[in-house]
């Protein structure tokens, strides 16, 4: 990349908004009559040498102060960047070409006369008006006389409208100007130093100089301006290998939002692998440009360790048995690798990929991966550490570990494999069948091999799981209802003090909320071959419920029409039915509770002589 080369250039930015400055004063003055004032005239303004309807001559001036308060301002520095006048003629004495010159004076400090007109110090241009009637509009830009006056303690600028010395006493170049004139302004404040740095993920507060695993990194800068009207600014990037500000390279990012961060990548071919960089930035409106902000450092380092780490246990043997009951300590050294800054492990073989977030400011939220499960940091560069780990269940288990350099490059990742002995813990008193919404109680035991065990931990399905403290023997008890129909797996592990976990005992509870049908005509036929009544032999059917509060029973016979019958106080019902035929027949059943919900059909086949 060539020194100094600029990437791409800032757009242009809206222009700073156009106001009118207020009118402080206006006047003309008559040589005739040298110590009147004729200030704030509704008519036109006489200028030049004119007669009036008795023939008398006269010479006249034009006065107006204008007030730029509030188009500067010290303190944030805000100050005039453009200003020009605005007049236009009513008539002349004649349409060849014609001058008005426009002077700078004092400030007024009484009314202006003839006599007392306030001194004139700077003639800023002169006006020409060449069209073949009244010139209504004319035109002088004003930029430094306007930015003077506004930095001013007046905040005043003051204006003499006349005629050369040349043009003033010849009466066929007198001519009238419309009262109405103005002043217009624009002004702008700088943008304010750039804040809030970032090297990717990375505060430039914080002084120690990141390393960063790409070539084309985010910077990321909050960019201000004072102004309302500047919303979106332009940041110019500038970067450069470090001690050498010559081969600098400047990039941009428009249409930021002020006051809020926002990244800007750095383009491909500008960084290059093992290289110190340091950067810069500043906001521009458009119109002017902050300060540069205090550079910041970060290093880059694309090469990932190249050699996978080393794994050994002394009491977890790689491809061996393990004792149960005792968690598994590993040592993991960097396998020669000199810049390795820690370790990722973990039992699933995709191990995450650290990043991180940008908040509503704009600015990235990271979290050292170091204090976060599955990382480890070397106490050096390139160091070993140790860790002490309950495996996660019983069987083979295989632990997955990456080294990590300070870029977060990860190297090539080792598998260790081993062998964890069943520990899982007694589970009884599992009810069946399991009843909705009803107690039960399971005994839990620890399992044999387990030296103590202080608590275990009882899950249903994916819901939290719940501690429960063992006595002092090991053994505790848990009381659950399960709340939803059909099947649930609990599962429970036990916990020693030493962090073993043990392997989990899984049991499967089937709440089933069918009814219960029976009859002692007609038995049901389960595949037994049962047979009993006989064609037009009416038998008793006994609907009997599984869940408490059943107010009804809705069943079909045969599969037909649906027909409902009230429960007794006891939750049973009881139906008569005379089959018409022999062989095959069903009743269908399902229970309606108090609160309208409804649960499982249960099928019932028999078979009638």
């Amino acid at each position: 990349m060539l020194a100094g080369m600029v990437l791409s250039a800032a757009p242009a930015a809206a222009a700073p908004p156009i106001q009118q400055a207020p009118q402080v004063s206006l006047a003309y003055t008559d040589e005739a009559a040298p110590t009147t004032s004729h200030p704030q005239p509704t008519g036109e303004l006489p200028l030049g040498s004119w007669r009036d309807e008795q023939g008398a001559a006269h010479t006249s001036r034009v006065y107006a102060s204008f007030d730029l308060t509030g188009f500067a301002a010290k303190d944030t520095g805000k100050h005039v960047v453009a200003g020009w006048l605005v007049f236009g003629e009513t008539s002349a004495a004649s349409y060849v070409p014609r001058t008005v010159e426009v002077w700078q004076t004092a400030t007024p400090t009484a009314p202006v006369t003839w006599r007392r007109a306030p001194a004139e110090k700077k003639k800023l241009g002169t006006v020409t008006a060449t069209a073949a009637g009244p010139a209504s509009y004319l035109r002088l830009d004003l930029d430094d006389a306007a930015a003077s006056a506004a930095a001013s303690g007046s905040r005043t600028l003051s204006l003499e409208l006349r005629l050369s010395d040349a043009d003033e006493a010849n009466p066929a170049l007198g001519r009238r100007l419309n009262p109405r004139m103005f002043l217009y302004a624009t002004s702008d404040t700088a943008p304010g130093t750039p804040t809030d740095l970032y090297s990717q993920q990375y505060a430039c507060a914080d002084k120690n100089r990141p390393y960063l695993g790409t070539l084309t990194p985010p910077l990321t800068a909050v960019l201000h301006d004072a102004d309302p009207n500047d919303e979106y600014l332009t940041g110019t990037f500038a970067i450069w290998p470090s001690g050498h500000p010559e081969q600098r390279t400047e990039f941009t990012a428009a249409n930021t939002v002020k006051d809020c961060g926002r990244p800007a990548t750095v383009p491909p071919g500008v960084l290059a692998d093992g290289g110190t960089y340091s950067w810069q930035v500043r906001g521009g409106d458009g119109t002017e440009l902050s300060a540069w902000s205090k550079p910041c450092t970060f290093h880059v380092d694309v090469t990932s360790p190249a050699a996978a780490p080393v794994v050994t246990s002394a009491n977890f043997p790689e491809g061996q048995v393990g004792p149960g009951g005792v968690p598994a300590e590993f040592t993991i050294t960097s396998n020669g690798t000199a810049d390795v800054e820690g370790y990722q492990y973990g039992w699933s073989q995709d191990l995450s990929v650290d990043g991180w977030t940008t908040g509503p400011d704009g600015l990235p939220q990271w979290t050292d991966p170091y204090t976060r499960p599955g990382h480890v940091r070397a106490d050096r560069l390139g160091g070993a550490v140790d860790l002490t780990l309950p495996p996660p269940d019983a069987g083979p288990a295989t632990l997955f570990v990456r080294s990590l350099d300070r870029a977060g490059n990860p190297s090539p990742t080792t598998s260790y494999r081993f062998y964890v002995p069943s520990t899982m813990p007694t589970v009884t008193g599992l009810p069946n069948p399991v009843l909705l919404d009803t107690p039960f109680t399971l005994r839990l035991a620890p399992n044999a091999s387990l030296a103590a065990v202080d608590s275990y931990t009882v899950q249903v399905n994916y819901d939290p799981p719940q501690t429960v403290p063992a006595a002092a023997d090991g053994t505790a008890s848990v009381t659950l209802a399960l709340a939803r129909a059909g099947g649930s797996l609990i599962t429970v592990r036990s916990h020693s003090p030493n962090g073993w976990v043990s392997s989990s005992n899984r049991l499967f509870a089937y709440v089933d909320t069918s009814p219960t049908v029976s009859s002692e005509t007609y038995p049901e036929d389960t595949g037994s071959g049962a047979t009993g009544g006989g064609p037009g032999i009416a038998g008793t059917f006994t609907f009997a419920p599984k869940v408490r509060n059943t107010a009804s029973y809705t069943y079909s016979l045969d599969f037909g029409p649906e027909t409902t019958v009230a429960a007794a106080a006891d939750g049973t019902a009881q139906i008569s039915w005379a089959p018409d035929s022999s062989g095959s027949h069903t009743v269908y059943v399902y229970s309606t509770d108090r609160d309208g919900r409804t649960y499982e059909t249960y099928y019932y086949y028999f078979t009638v002589n």
